[in-house]
């Protein structure tokens, strides 16, 4: 349905399944005015380009502009990813698409860089964003593609900053497919590496990608710090 968001957490082991199922919670996020004539027109305009340039991207892209419909969503949190808390769902919602690289063995670097919708009252934000990653990798290859983020709060906040993303790829020929976690970062110094404050690992958002490039082994796990920046394009 156009519009809808389901997105179901499961534990990574049995124990914690079995142990916090019966507290499954359900969040229902309340719905807000549609994003204005411009908002709305940017970002069609923009996917719809994409979409004509590359029709390999079309049938994702046309699922996406689903969304411009009313956003509502419907969450399912099962259970807790341990030594986690996930942030309770809020109307501040903020989407981002873009397109992704990454290149690597073992330490991985990367850039990615896109447009967001915040769905800030009254009538939403639309920006540019663009962010740099360094990180680790159970994998050698490099990749490029399409990303997509559902975070759970306003783009100041958990889209601009400092983010961990914890992703799992798996190839699925021709291209590859990963999911992610995107959790806060903790508070740190960068010489001498240290913390600066207290820290308490939050899940902020989910996202997935969709890329094709050279990889040694068919599937692969990452642990990716970055910072992104955005530049918002309407008030």
């Amino acid at each position: 349905m156009p519009g809808q968001i389901n997105v179901t957490f499961k534990n990574f082991t049995l124990a914690n399944v079995t142990a916090n199922l019966p507290s499954a919670k359900k969040g229902t996020m309340p719905a807000r005015k549609p994003p204005g004539t411009l908002e709305e027109t940017l970002i069609k305009t923009g996917l719809q380009g994409i979409a004509t340039v590359s029709p390999s991207r079309a049938p994702r892209i046309t699922g996406l502009l689903g969304l411009l419909t009313p956003p509502l969503a419907v969450m399912k949190i099962f259970g807790a990813v341990p030594g986690m808390k996930i942030r309770s769902p809020s109307p501040d919602f903020t989407i981002a698409v873009g397109f992704v690289a990454s290149a690597g063995a073992v330490v991985s670097a990367g850039l990615g860089g896109g447009i967001y919708f915040w769905n800030k009252s009254p009538s939403g934000e639309v920006g540019l964003f663009g962010s740099i990653s360094l990180g680790v990798i159970t994998n050698v290859g490099a990749s490029a593609g399409d990303s997509f983020a559902f975070l759970f709060g306003r783009a100041p906040s958990v889209l601009a900053g400092d983010i961990i993303a914890l992703e799992v790829d798996v190839e699925i020929p021709p291209v590859t497919v990963g999911g992610q976690l995107f959790i806060t970062a903790p508070p740190v110094s960068l010489w001498p590496p240290a913390l600066t404050g207290t820290w308490t690992p939050e899940i902020v958002g989910v996202g997935f990608q969709v890329t094709v490039g050279i990889s040694a082994l068919p599937v692969n796990i990452a642990v990716t710090p970055s910072r992104t920046w955005i530049k918002p394009l309407t008030p």
